[in-house]
């Protein structure tokens, strides 16, 4: 007996269902200070042994915990040098932040305005974790003391005289997640 043309059918039943409205925001990385627009620490007519404190608040406006350095740039355009003559010292946890009350806490930098490789001040502004960079978690800041001070008795000489120079200070910022 021969079965040619015999066929078969297979039938599945099937169904499906969406899942809708999945959504992603990206977070925010947003790093200001209290002082963008005016500077932290300024002195006119700076005698030997005369210093200026200020405190600085860093602060995290983003949704994500972020890290930061400063970097500092100083002008020496009459060439007298004082940007290498000046002393900058910067501390955090520091209980007053005054002249008087620039003791104690943790000393994150000293040195001439614009000193260390690149211009480094605090941190690395290099992508990724650097040594001396500050961790700054989501809506939360940091204060710091800055300090500049013109060195007294002979370490600050005649050719200082008139002297004049401006720094820049930037803070940059990136996430730590992932990073």
């Amino acid at each position: 007996m021969s079965m040619t043309g015999l066929g078969m059918s297979l039938a599945i039943f099937t169904d499906s269902t969406p899942v809708t409205n999945n959504q992603f925001t990206a977070g925010t990385v947003s790093i200001t200070t209290d002082h963008t627009a005016s500077a932290v620490v300024t002195f006119a007519n700076m005698a030997p042994g005369d210093q200026v404190t200020n405190p600085l608040v860093v602060t995290n406006n983003g949704s994500l915990a972020l890290r930061y350095a400063v970097t500092a740039t100083a002008t020496n355009a009459d060439l007298k040098g004082l940007k290498d003559q000046l002393v900058l010292t910067i501390k955090s946890g520091v209980a007053t932040c005054t002249n008087a009350g620039f003791v104690g806490g943790t000393t994150l930098y000293t040195g001439d305005l614009d000193s260390g490789v690149g211009g480094l001040v605090i941190g690395d502004p290099t992508t990724g974790a650097d040594a001396g960079d500050r961790a700054l978690a989501a809506s939360a800041n940091d204060t710091l003391c800055w300090n500049v001070k013109l060195p007294g008795g002979l370490a600050t000489g005649n050719a200082f005289q008139g002297a004049t120079t401006t720094a820049t200070f930037t803070f940059a910022a990136e996430q730590t997640a992932n990073n």
